[in-house]
């Protein structure tokens, strides 16, 4: 999908392929590559720092504790981006993902810790004010893990249509069993992939539990939002499809734009931004995040 302005307002053109959108796509459609052809990340070692400030009446064993987890924080956040960028392989010039399946965490194995002491930084409420820290500095060997993301969340989608015309206008319709921050894609056949919902217009997407989201709403259609399904030039037939993304906690799940654009495209050649999206949600509890995937066709 690619977005343009046209007399005064914003239309979503489509223009997708059967399985390009698979690049966000849930588990049951075709893939850009074979399973076999994705070797499973390896080991990685990661050196990364936690820093706790002594507060009153704090123990230096309670500062130690709270500087180790922050270090080990900080180190299986590095290895799930070294995880995800491992699994991501260019096909065709499209970017075929393993969010189809489940995402890559990691399992700290061995830690060495390399240097630690107490240091005398500036940061208190008055300029130059000197505060005590414990500083410490992790060296971990971290082993990838596959989870699966479920627990009692549920969310549900559809679409106004199964089947389009060339030109008709889509609606999305969302629902969760809990409170919930929404994110709506789409992707081109290219491998373009679009951030529909949050956008420019329409920041906020709290979702309540058991209500119902329409994109675009009535007020958002006044702000000239239209998804309108297009047929690309030669084609008679597309299968497209419109990923939805759940979190229980806020999340930007896209990288901040500062174009003036509605809607947040990202080329297919910019792995950072599916990169981005997988970290994010790794680093989520696993409850805490559910995805679905909404395909229709678009015919002549």
């Amino acid at each position: 999908m690619r977005c343009r302005p046209q007399k005064g307002c914003w239309e979503l053109l489509s223009a997708t392929a059967l399985g390009a959108l698979w690049l966000l796509s849930g588990a049951g459609g075709p893939v850009l590559a074979e399973p076999s052809a994705v070797e499973p990340p390896a080991k990685v070692t990661v050196v990364a720092e936690g820093n706790t400030p002594f507060l009153p009446d704090m123990s230096l064993d309670e500062a130690r504790g709270r500087a180790r987890d922050e270090a080990r924080r900080n180190a299986l956040e590095q290895a799930v981006g070294v995880f995800v960028r491992a699994t991501s392989v260019v096909h065709n010039s499209q970017i075929a993902d393993e969010l189809i399946s489940s995402v890559a965490r990691g399992v700290i194995e061995e830690e060495q810790w390399t240097d630690e002491r107490i240091e005398e930084v500036k940061g208190g409420k008055r300029a130059g004010t000197l505060v005590s820290v414990y500083h410490t500095r992790l060296k971990a060997l971290i082993r990838p893990v596959r989870v699966e993301r479920r627990g009692a969340f549920e969310l549900r989608a559809s679409l106004n249509k199964h089947v389009f015309q060339d030109g008709e206008e889509a609606l999305i319709t969302v629902r969760s069993s809990q409170p919930a921050y929404v994110h709506l894609f789409s992707v081109t056949q290219d491998g373009n992939v679009t951030l529909l919902f949050p956008n420019r217009l329409v920041a906020k997407n709290l979702l309540g539990a058991d209500q119902d989201l329409v994109f675009p709403s009535d007020s958002q259609k006044a702000l000239g939002i239209r998804l309108r399904v297009m047929l690309p030039p030669g084609s008679k037939r597309v299968v497209e499809h419109i990923k939805v993304i759940a979190t229980r906690k806020p999340i930007t799940l896209a990288k901040e734009e500062s174009s003036g654009s509605v809607f947040r495209t990202f080329a297919s050649r910019e792995a950072g931004l599916i990169q981005h999206v997988v970290k994010n949600l790794a680093l989520l509890e696993d409850e805490d995040w559910t995805e679905t995937t909404l395909p229709y066709e678009v015919r002549q």
